[in-house]
């Protein structure tokens, strides 16, 4: 049987390999980049996480001890400042950040000084457990690393958590196993070793509940 030259023709025909070629290879190129800018936004959100920690940290260890001390009015605008900071990363809807002043006491004059947690600040909606404990069950704060305090001196320490958002898929970090939640800290003494505790207001009521997803 004599194949029909169109057949023959076709058979013959390699014009259109480069595009098939591209069309297979293309599902494979796409997921490299994408994964690529997945990955980068990731590492961005992790160090965006470790600078607003260690900028909150710096901000209450200047303003929350001496004569004149922090107000809650305060510390609201610290909480929509990292809030602002944290974009484009939603770190209010998909984090939590904990403020934590903890002072060396020896209330009981053992000799022994105790980690005391003086008072704890929230915000975000992403509930987490602090690392330094929360102050509606503990009044002794856990500190990083077993450090323990002199009597009087004054630290304050913040965590700041972010659960990851992807931009386009969690596959990457499934096959890798990396965490999607960053939790990060930072430790500052008061720059003074005097205290109050903030000063209240009754525009701004204060987020003492760790347990709550407002905080109040």
């Amino acid at each position: 049987m004599r194949v029909p030259h169109f057949v023959q023709r076709l058979a013959r025909d390699r014009s259109g390999l480069a595009l098939i070629e591209f069309g297979l290879a293309l599902p494979l190129f796409l997921g490299f980049v994408l994964s690529g800018i997945e990955m980068a936004n990731y590492v961005m959100a992790n160090n965006r996480t470790q600078r607003l920690t260690t900028m909150a940290a710096d901000l209450v260890a200047q303003s929350g001890a001496g004569a004149i001390g922090t107000s809650e009015a305060q510390i609201y605008d610290l909480f929509s400042a990292l809030d602002l900071t944290a974009q484009p990363f939603d770190l209010r809807n998909h984090g939590r950040i904990v403020i934590t002043a903890v002072k060396g006491t020896d209330t009981n004059a053992d000799n022994v000084v105790e980690s005391r947690i003086l008072w704890q600040r929230f915000d975000g909606k992403y509930v987490v457990t602090p690392e330094v404990g929360c102050v509606q069950s503990t009044s002794l704060a856990t500190l990083p690393e077993n450090r323990t305090l002199a009597l009087d001196e004054l630290l304050f320490h913040v965590q700041v958590t972010y659960r990851y958002q992807p931009v386009f898929s969690s596959a990457p970090f499934r096959m890798l196993s990396l965490p999607v939640d960053f939790s990060r800290h930072a430790m500052f003494r008061a720059r003074s070793t005097q205290f109050q505790t903030p000063a209240a207001d009754a525009r701004f009521p204060p987020k003492t509940k760790c347990a709550s997803v407002t905080g109040l």
